[in-house]
């Protein structure tokens, strides 16, 4: 009684696969016995953009702390803006008082040498030097609310750029993953295997990547602001 070996079948694959966006082939993939690939195309404005957001973050980043002479001279100018503007108010809050102080002690001693005004005149005067010395101490705190908002703005800046070029990655790995997906699943139904047995592997490749892609974006810039 002769015994039949069990011949094997040959593998079967589709060596492309494609995915298309509005008419716009975004991801190609293929496979060989050798293994797969896979390629994720940018339209010219994608491309653009993550480029510009490439470049305006590698230029941006050496110099996020340090001001330059014409980021001083503008803080510089807010800042006496500032103070121009209290002095202003101050003098117009107690000038009138001091007016019509004179007017009262003119017309009550017929001039305004006594002591009386002199004393009253003191008072004004001590009044209007502690605002002055006040709006100082708020001149300073000015100066440090205009350096911290433009550190802030800077640091959002980037912030954007990164969290953008983060979207770019996790956009390109999804749409890779999705593409190699179509591909293993179509393969294993020309090889009667189960589709899900063998996507596993491909989404456990595609996830580590992204997880990776991000954290190295994270902490490629999060050192430019510990």
């Amino acid at each position: 009684m002769s015994k039949k070996s069990k011949v094997q079948t040959k593998p079967v694959y589709n060596p492309s696969s494609t995915f298309t966006v509005n008419g716009q082939v975004k991801s190609t993939a293929s496979s060989t016995k050798k293994g797969a690939n896979a390629s994720y195309n940018m339209n010219p404005y994608e491309e653009m953009a993550y480029n510009y957001a490439n470049q305006s973050l590698y230029q941006n980043l050496p110099n996020v702390n340090v001001f330059s002479d014409n980021t001083m001279k503008n803080l510089n100018n807010e800042v006496n803006a500032y103070l121009k503007q209290g002095i202003s108010n101050i003098n117009s809050t107690y000038a009138p008082t001091i007016r019509q102080m004179q007017n009262d002690i003119a017309r009550r001693f017929g001039n305004t040498n006594n002591s009386i005004f002199m004393d009253n005149l003191n008072d004004i005067e001590s009044k209007r030097a502690l605002a002055i010395s006040d709006l100082a101490q708020d001149a300073t705190l000015k100066r440090s609310e205009l350096v911290n908002n433009e550190l802030s703005n800077r640091y959002n800046y980037l912030n954007f750029l990164n969290n953008y070029q983060n979207q770019v990655y996790q956009n390109m790995l999804s749409t890779l993953s999705l593409n190699n997906q179509f591909l293993n699943t179509n393969n294993a139904h020309l090889n009667g295997k189960s589709a899900a047995n063998s996507a596993s592997s491909s989404n456990n490749f595609m996830d580590t990547a992204l997880s990776l892609a991000s954290n190295l974006a994270n902490k490629a810039i999060g050192k430019y602001f510990s």
